[in-house]
């Protein structure tokens, strides 16, 4: 049995073997990467400690915007928590915020 040395056998099983081979070689230097990266998030340094601040920041403003946009709303629905008084003003204290003439 004479092979023809350009022809390949059992290609799909050799291309599988050699995806995985490359993917297998792209984890372990993405995880080598990553436990660089986590080692160096620990390290006290200013842009360390800028980055954690924002990123507490950020969370302290979106959950602001959460509850006033979505969570209070529906716990006031469901009569969980009383709704905020409204504020109603008399026509005497109307009068009393517009500026007068001689302002």
């Amino acid at each position: 049995m004479n092979e023809d040395p350009t022809t390949i056998s059992a290609p799909a099983i050799k291309a599988g073997a050699a995806i995985a081979s490359a993917a297998g070689a792209q984890v372990v230097e993405s995880a080598s990467k990553a436990t660089s990266i986590f080692s160096d998030l620990f390290v006290l340094n200013w842009p360390n400690i800028a980055s954690a601040a924002a990123a507490i920041y950020t969370l302290a403003l979106l959950a602001e915007f959460c509850w006033k946009k979505f969570w209070r709303p529906f716990f006031e629905r469901m009569g969980w928590i009383k709704p905020k008084p409204r504020l109603v003003l008399t026509p005497s204290e109307w009068a009393a915020l517009r500026p007068t003439e001689s302002d």
